[in-house]
């Protein structure tokens, strides 16, 4: 049996179908799903012939051409149901692609929790369907790839647009938030994508004139700084490290050695100043001067002794937290101009006399009835709402993003307290996982019972994770290696590297680099344990190995 041929109609429908789900992928999780389906909706009814229906309804009363219509319907998906197959099972790279989600069926084979296996089965559909639906239907042309790839570009941008929208309103207490449509670290993830998308446009396809050109590294630009705002340090790591990486193949392909000398020195500059900015800037963040307490006044000024306290306040943006501080005239100061008392809880669930605290030394205040007098209804309405830094609000970038990671690494040196810091409570992430990788090193605990686990787990370490920050392992590869054992591991690893290694038509430019960001990703994100992460790993990974790379974008000198 042989699949039909796509009429122009139904390959202009899948086509359309492609882009606007590649454009749902940074902006709805709601027409991720949607698109999906009419994707495979499209994929049954591939080579559909309308004319056929016609003639049912010309040669026949409507209630007869209806039934013919019908029978007509059913026996072409069927037919497209198996051919398709047929075909999808003589695809070995589809094959071993798909096998992800086999993975996570084989894993029902020791779940005891159903409920939550079955809703695991939905989110990872992607990876069964999209290269089940790609690698069957008809090929894009160069033309299509082009467009699809910029529709998602743009697509990125209006993301970041709408983030910004939400920055300059300043009604967060959380920079993440910002990105309102998917998660903040799977939206740096497309952003990151974008920029070496564009850059392969600019500097290897040019396809398109100089003066696209010119707009397209003003895009770059603009995402490069959006990164920072978003303080997206998956974002500006793995953009440093695979920039690296491609001056270093530039370096050893080129023979003019001026310009591998040029290669060399960007390769080595990259990385080493990004490393010495953050050394610095730790450098200054952590370290207060030297203070001189026979300098200090003692006294506000209305007659409050002041306490200076520089053990038990620690250090924030390299200031004494402590100084100055007169917390009865404070208390007092607040509750005048605040509805939540000095003792309560702010709306982030923190002791809201430490948010005051922290933000007034944010701003170089004293902690007394004049600084909480030189505060504006803005600042009252962030401390309330949990901001504890003003730069949180106003300054946020990778200086920023240090400062919040050294005060969590203090409070987990000095109090044991993980909470509220995303890097520490990684490492009891790690722990936990550890725990239950060495009683199910071989096969793991199932697809459906890692939440159970893993809670089971907290208890037994003894974890101080708060309720509410008591999540699952935070990287792909380890989540991976709970749930389904080394030999699970093992295959997962296989199954993304193959494909790539196996085949050199595959090693094209634009896949190489999204390899690297997805792989990066799974270091320090569960990358595929939501709709956002796994919809863009299987679009993307069945879009390059089956629709285009055979539209003329597969390795070439060009490339390399």
């Amino acid at each position: 049996m042989t699949i039909s041929t796509s009429s122009s109609k139904a390959g202009k429908a899948y086509f359309v179908t492609l882009v606007l789900l590649a454009m749902s992928i940074p902006l709805s999780k709601f027409t991720m799903s949607v698109f999906q389906f009419v994707l495979i909706i499209i994929w049954f009814m591939d080579g559909f012939s309308g004319e056929v229906v016609n003639r049912f309804f010309r040669k026949s009363n409507p209630f007869v051409a209806v039934l013919h219509t019908l029978g007509y319907v059913f026996n072409h998906a069927a037919d497209n149901f198996i051919a398709k197959f047929s075909q999808f099972f003589k695809n070995k790279t589809a094959l071993i692609v798909s096998s992800i989600f086999l993975l996570h069926i084989i894993g029902l084979l020791h779940t005891s929790d159903f409920d939550y296996a079955l809703k695991d089965l939905r989110t990872k559909l992607p990876l069964f369907v999209l290269p089940l639906v790609m690698s069957t239907m008809p090929a894009l042309s160069r033309k299509q790839v082009l467009q699809l790839l910029l529709f998602y570009v743009f697509a990125v941008f209006i993301g970041t647009l709408f983030s910004m929208n939400e920055f300059f309103k300043q009604e967060f207490n959380d920079i993440r938030s910002i990105s309102i449509f998917i998660s903040s670290v799977r939206f740096a993830l497309n952003i990151l994508f974008s920029i070496f998308i564009l850059g392969w446009f600019i500097t290897i396809d040019k396809s398109f004139s100089w003066q696209w050109r010119v707009l397209m590294l003003i895009a770059i630009i603009w995402f490069l700084a959006f990164l920072m705002i978003l303080e997206s340090a998956i974002g500006l790591i793995s953009f440093i490290i695979i920039l690296s990486l491609i001056a270093a193949y530039k370096a050893f392909t080129i023979t003019n050695w001026k310009k591998r000398l040029i290669i060399l020195v960007v390769m080595i500059a990259l990385p080493l100043g990004f490393i010495l900015y953050i050394s610095h800037q730790i450098k200054v963040l952590s370290h207060a001067e030297r203070v001189n307490f026979e300098e200090l006044d003692t006294h506000t000024a209305l007659g409050t002794p002041y306490v200076h306290d520089t053990i038990n306040f620690g250090i924030e943006d390299g200031k004494y937290v402590g100084l100055y501080l007169a917390i009865p005239e404070l208390a007092a100061a607040w509750n005048e101009r605040s509805s939540i008392d000095f003792h309560g809880k702010d709306k982030a669930g923190q002791h809201i006399q430490y948010t005051l605290i922290r933000y007034l030394t944010s701003k170089s205040l004293r902690k007394d009835a004049s600084g909480v007098q030189s505060l504006t209804p803005k600042d009252i309405k962030a401390i309330e709402n949990g901001v504890a830094n003003v730069n949180y609000l106003e300054n946020p970038s990778i200086r920023t993003r240090i400062s919040k990671m050294l005060l969590g690494y203090q409070n987990y040196v000095h109090l044991d307290n993980p909470n509220g810091s995303s890097l520490m409570q990684r490492i009891e992430y790690l722990n936990a996982s550890v725990h239950i990788i060495r009683n199910h090193v071989l096969f793991g605990v199932g697809t459906g019972d890692l939440p159970k686990h893993f809670e089971k787990a907290y208890e037994e370490i003894n974890s101080k994770l708060q309720a509410q920050w008591r999540w699952r392992s935070h990287n792909q590869y380890i989540s991976i290696l709970v749930g389904f054992g080394i030999f699970g591991l093992i295959w997962f690893l296989f199954s993304l590297l193959f494909p790539y290694v196996s085949n050199p038509a595959n090693r094209h430019f634009l896949y190489t680099v999204f390899l690297l960001i997805m792989m990066f990703s799974m270091i320090t994100e569960d990358t595929i344990e939501t709709q956002a992460g796994v919809t863009l790993l299987a679009f993307f990974n069945a879009f390059f190995l089956f629709a285009a790379s055979r539209a003329g974008l597969k390795a070439d000198k060009s490339d390399r």
